[in-house]
């Protein structure tokens, strides 16, 4: 039990998850002013997901001492993909904006697997509309992997490979002691891994090796509110973030049987940290 409840404390700790948080205000900062957040995210699958992983960790327990059948092998693979989309996880955070030309920012963001280049423009201004809205766009790309196999013990995930693009739009007001935003969060991902199941040998079978591959696609469809008091620079803030995923995706064992996974779940998704403008 303790290993796997270190495996857990790892997989939760490695920052996998797809970033849904945006952890930033309404507006952008004046040109030639800065917009910076530091913060912690904490993403919650259920449905589809959080099932295919609890059947994986137990089939993983079940095969140190008996054969899988052809089924429970492919379930093992489902579970490790399902990991490989959406794991829970907490996700340090770390972004940096910057206002080149009036109303217009670009900005960098990393989740400590990932980095994410973006760019927002100010529609509205509180000043001159009553409210503040911003509008952009962003593209993401997952440099490191992460253990599943710390958790599914007997399954590995090679050369994984994720792309993300959202599109951040918000709605909000601000002052010198408070910050709220909110709006829709929309997201579109590809992810294709390879996955590898080692099979342990023990009286009666032999150790096996299995292959496979997992690639599909992803759509987070969802609303996120935001709230930060502080004064004038600093500020601390609580973002949620709630969305649905559809998402489909395919399963190739041995390059022989291809298998059409439906992902589809909701994702609880919230988010503390640090706001600074200066």
């Amino acid at each position: 039990m303790l290993p796997r409840s270190l495996a857990l404390v790892a997989l939760w700790t490695c920052g996998c998850a797809p970033a849904l948080s945006t952890f930033q205000p309404a507006h952008v900062a004046k040109k030639g002013h800065v917009q910076a957040e530091l913060g912690l995210d904490v993403s919650i699958p259920t449905g589809t997901l959080a099932s295919m992983v609890d059947a994986g960790v137990v089939l993983a327990d079940a095969a140190e001492s008996r054969e899988l059948s052809e089924a429970e092998r492919q379930a093992l693979f489902e579970a490790g993909g399902a990991l490989a989309l959406n794991p829970p996880s907490v996700t340090p955070h770390i972004g940096v904006g910057y206002t080149a030309l009036d109303r217009w920012e670009l900005n960098l963001r990393t989740t400590g697997s990932a980095f994410r280049l973006g760019t927002r423009y100010q529609l509205l201004k509180s000043d001159e509309h009553g409210v503040d809205l911003t509008a952009g766009a962003g593209v993401g790309r997952y440099v490191m992997e992460f253990p599943v196999g710390s958790i599914l013990g007997i399954v590995e995930l090679e050369d994984f490979t994720r792309w993300q693009i959202d599109l951040p739009i918000q709605i909000g007001k601000a002052g010198t002691w408070y910050r709220v935003w909110g709006g829709p969060r929309l997201m579109f991902t590809t992810f294709d891994t390879s996955l590898v199941l080692d099979l342990p040998a023990f009286t009666g079978y032999a150790g096996e090796r299995e292959l496979a591959s997992f690639s599909g696609t992803g759509f987070y469809l969802g609303g996120q509110a935001g709230v930060a008091l502080g004064y004038q620079h600093v500020f601390f803030g609580f973002e949620l973030t709630m969305a649905e995923i559809f998402s489909s995706g395919e399963l190739t064992v041995l390059g022989q049987r291809a298998v059409a996974l439906d992902l589809d779940s909701f994702i609880v998704y919230p988010s503390v940290g640090l706001m600074a403008e200066f």
